[in-house]
């Protein structure tokens, strides 16, 4: 198991620092825990494609823990035809936020 950690900033815009993010890969699982600012951009870093992710844990609902949640399923779309469903996982209230983001990016979709 390979834990790295994608983000640790805070709400605060950092260059240095993305925000929350952490991927735990497990052999071929990689999961991602929050989808902070600059995840994206730093999961690639790591040599992990979007689409190689099949969940993530999100620990509460705060916007600087979930900013780039929609860039990970757009870019996701974007890059590559995904085979391997994303799991979002989180506290109550996790379900709305993920059916509105995906209501927001019905344009994207088509």
């Amino acid at each position: 198991m390979k834990v790295t950690l994608l983000g640790t900033g805070s709400p605060i815009p950092d260059p240095n620092r993305g925000g929350p993010c952490t991927l735990v890969q497990a052999g071929q699982q990689h999961i991602m825990i929050d989808c902070g600012r600059a995840a994206i951009m730093r999961l690639l870093g790591a040599g992990v494609l979007p689409g190689m992710v099949s969940t993530i844990l999100i620990t509460h609902l705060h916007s600087d823990h979930i900013t780039d949640l929609n860039d990970l399923v757009t870019t996701r779309w974007v890059m590559m035809p995904v085979n391997i469903p994303l799991k979002v996982v989180g506290p109550v209230g996790t379900r709305q936020v993920v059916d509105a983001m995906l209501t927001m990016l019905t344009l994207d979709q088509g």
